[in-house]
């Protein structure tokens, strides 16, 4: 067996059907993959997938307890067969050639983590009538754009209009089936584009290869040598909900020397389903969890982005002066780097527990020292006289104002 597909699932059973689907439609040889499916509990009709005679060999796997997603994957991860492992989130609908182009990458390149980077997208599949006023009205603009959609739209719903439809609905309603995976190209009309990865690639654009955020754009859908995850030490199962876990997982890749490629050709739509209204609460105390086990610069530095706009040359070179800095003076200067990790772990804490930003070194352990203090503002005005360290200069001034 060469590839080894995860995918672990949650009360996903009409979108993991057409995931299925796709992947029955894959140019690559399919007697030389296999797909694990991690029913993680489910309480919808997931386990009739049991059943299910792919072409491709498909093992089923159900957790008692619902377990979360790192652990979900890991089970998966432990029972592969393959030596190229491919991580997709079940509610990934992807293109005929995507199994392929993930594969070419490791033929030769051992430390490689492979990522999509070109359309990166949501796909909206069915109805659900928990869709947010957001969902809706993202409807409402495909309908407007297409006439295939807003065909498509009318025969569901009879004429009726899209929001007051929805909120009567008590059951999903498919707007796609098995015939329309058929054709990848026929779904983009239902698709809308998703911001943050395609942002975070567009900003790092040529710099992605080298950049040492890389890693911050690496999410669910992955693929890398199944020795590559034994190095890193596979999923940290402690994050328990939505979120967090691939990016902590992409970190500890990059330090066990990963490179991270983007692959444009890598096309895949994440089918929208409805969000849960702890889903933010939860993602940021698992970013605070994050943090704390990798108390670095390169790690906390992302909280920058709830307090100003998240500049990625600017972090980038905070990060390159910082490497500086503390390779260039490893015994000094140590304060003043350890209160600007702590400064930023405390923007997020304060986030999650919804408290103005605000005082931001009077809530750290610097507070209580004095001496401390005044250490930290006269190795700041060292550092400031090398010349060497404006990014991380005004970092450390951005943080004191808050």
């Amino acid at each position: 067996m060469d590839v080894s597909i995860i995918m672990p699932s949650f009360n996903r059973y009409s979108h993991l059907l057409l995931s299925l689907y796709a992947l029955e439609k894959q140019t690559f040889d399919l007697t030389k993959m296999e797909v694990i499916l991690i029913d993680d509990a489910s309480t919808d009709q997931t386990p009739l997938l049991k059943d299910y005679k792919p072409p491709y060999k498909f093992k089923y796997i159900r957790n008692r307890d619902n377990l979360g997603l790192a652990a979900a994957r890991n089970k998966g991860i432990k029972e592969a067969k393959g030596e190229i492992i491919i991580i997709l989130d079940s509610e990934m609908v992807i293109d005929p050639e995507y199994v392929k182009n993930n594969y070419r990458h490791h033929l030769k390149e051992e430390n490689t983590v492979v990522i999509g980077g070109g359309v990166g997208v949501k796909l909206y599949s069915y109805l659900f009538p928990e869709l947010n006023a957001k969902q809706i009205k993202e409807l409402k603009v495909l309908a407007k754009k297409s006439k295939k959609v807003r065909a498509r739209l009318k025969q569901v719903m009879k004429g009726e209009r899209i929001g007051p439809f929805i909120r009567k609905i008590n059951a999903p309603i498919p707007l796609l089936g098995k015939k329309d995976i058929t054709d990848f190209r026929s779904i983009a009309p239902y698709t809308v584009p998703k911001k943050l990865t395609k942002n975070t690639l567009k900003k790092l654009g040529d710099r992605f290869e080298t950049s040492p955020i890389a890693w911050m754009a690496c999410l669910g859908n992955i693929s890398l040598r199944r020795n590559l995850i034994i190095k890193a030490g596979g999923y940290d199962e402690n994050f328990i909900h939505w979120g967090v876990e691939d990016r902590e997982f992409a970190y500890r890749l990059y330090k066990a020397g990963a490179k991270f490629k983007v692959d444009r050709e890598l096309k895949r739509y994440h089918q929208e389903h409805p969000i849960s209204r702890n889903k933010k609460k939860n993602w940021l105390k698992q970013i605070v969890y994050f943090q704390q086990k990798h108390p670095t610069l390169d790690v906390c530095i992302r909280s920058l982005k709830y307090i100003k706009k998240f500049d990625y040359l600017f972090v980038e070179n905070i990060l390159k002066e910082y490497t500086l800095l503390s390779g260039k003076f490893p015994e000094w200067y140590t304060e003043f780097l350890d209160s600007i990790i702590s400064m930023l772990q405390e923007i997020t804490k304060l986030k999650a527990q919804k408290k103005a930003i605000k005082s931001l070194l009077a809530k750290t352990d610097f507070e209580t020292d004095n001496e401390r203090k005044e250490r930290i503002i006269q190795q700041r005005s060292k550092i400031e006289s090398f010349k060497n360290y404006r990014h991380l200069i005004a970092l450390f001034d951005l943080l004191m104002v808050q």
